[in-house]
């Protein structure tokens, strides 16, 4: 009875490092094949970007809302103040007056960095 118990002992500390790895690269592998997955789904949506491409319709579209492109013949009005748009005024450096030389501006910019 020993015997036997000895041996399953062994048997079992032979077996669990290789089982360990086992359940490991199982691991390993359903996350890979998950990874896979999405990659792929990717790789489908940028070939569905890239064949929009194709369409002239949709090179008209993106060429008037990213460039403001507009068609011989057509004028595009650009709201500022309106809704989505916000005015800027200056250079976005609060106090500074616009009318100054670039000098005086300069000069301001460096006495102004020093005092803070």
């Amino acid at each position: 009875m020993l015997a036997l118990a000895l041996v399953l002992v062994a048997v079992i500390v032979l077996l669990v490092p290789s089982v360990s790895n086992y359940l490991r690269q199982q691991g390993e592998v359903a996350a890979l094949r998950e990874q896979i997955a999405e990659q792929q789904q990717a790789q489908e949506q940028h070939r569905a970007d890239l064949a929009r491409w194709d369409d002239p319709a949709y090179i008209k579209q993106q060429a008037r809302e990213r460039i403001f492109l507009v068609m011989p013949g057509e004028k595009r009005y650009l709201v500022k103040g309106g809704s989505g748009i916000e005015e800027s005024t200056g250079t976005g450096s609060a106090g500074q007056p616009e009318d100054l030389p670039w000098v005086d501006s300069l000069w301001e910019s460096v006495s102004r960095a020093a005092t803070d």
